[in-house]
């Protein structure tokens, strides 16, 4: 979990906007699904980073197993983004960021697309199985929520 990989492009934009700055949106069609912005509980171990967010699942819901997101960027660096597999554990979700990744764990992988006047586009390369995952900016305890299903 937490390895990712960056592509930028300049496309001209189109389309809806996100109503908010600095958070990501679900792309359904026309429409864009906010994420669930939620502060987590940061643990640093020598082997991981551990990020925990309340309630087991998350109100942003995509049927998409290749998701593509929008963000209307003004504090938040898109290159820093990076995609978190969540579990559900006793109540709660977690997603662990290790210090070195595991050969056994597969990559999450984003696209990021400049489409100009700080608007950019991330999309997930690899399909992501049904589940919970959150977008975070490396180094910031914000988590951007949802659930694949």
């Amino acid at each position: 979990m937490g390895r990712f990989l960056l592509l930028v492009g300049i496309m001209l934009a189109s389309g809806p906007r996100p109503d908010k700055k600095d958070v990501p949106y679900l792309v359904h069609a026309s429409a864009l699904v906010q994420t669930e912005v939620v502060q987590s509980t940061v643990q640093d171990t020598a082997d991981a980073t551990t990020y925990t967010v309340p309630g087991e699942t998350s109100p942003a819901r995509t049927p998409l197993a290749l998701p593509i997101f929008l963000l209307d960027a003004a504090d938040i660096r898109p290159e820093k983004m990076r995609l978190i597999r969540l579990t559900a554990v006793s109540g709660h979700r977690e997603g662990k960021i290790l210090k070195q990744p595991s050969p056994d764990d597969p990559p999450l992988l984003l696209t990021v697309t400049s489409l100009g006047g700080g608007l950019y586009r991330f999309e997930v390369v690899n399909e992501i199985e049904n589940g919970e995952y959150a977008l975070n900016a490396a180094g910031s305890d914000r988590l951007f929520c949802f659930t694949v299903f």
